[in-house]
């Protein structure tokens, strides 16, 4: 879960950096809508939505406040993706044909 956090908090920075940069287009329609971010860890999800702060994950505390306020100020929405549509799957587990196939297929590398 923890490693699962850490890349929650990378790509929340990266989502704040990407709204300041439309911000800054002029001609982009505002207000912008929040980045979604897809999780496939429920544990990650629960303690990214948690208000609650345990002090047993301290390392995880600059990273969980972080993120609280990024999901509480509309900048970010963290939701849960199963396995079965996840297309980065097929980059971290070993898959057997059939979702490799249907991962090709949904980031567009393969006709249906």
């Amino acid at each position: 879960m923890e490693s699962e956090f850490v890349a929650l908090a990378a790509a929340g920075k990266e989502a704040e950096w990407l709204r300041n940069l439309i911000y800054e287009i002029p001609l982009w329609p505002k207000p912008i809508s929040p980045i979604s971010i897809r999780c496939d860890s429920a544990a990650t999800l629960a303690k990214a939505y948690s208000q609650v702060y345990n002090g047993k994950s301290r390392h995880l505390g600059v990273r969980h406040s972080m993120i609280r306020e990024l999901i509480t100020q509309g900048v970010i929405s963290v939701e849960f993706v199963r396995t079965q549509q996840n297309l980065a799957d097929h980059l971290t587990k070993e898959l057997c044909r059939d979702l490799v196939h249907k991962a090709a297929v949904g980031m567009g590398l393969k006709s249906t």
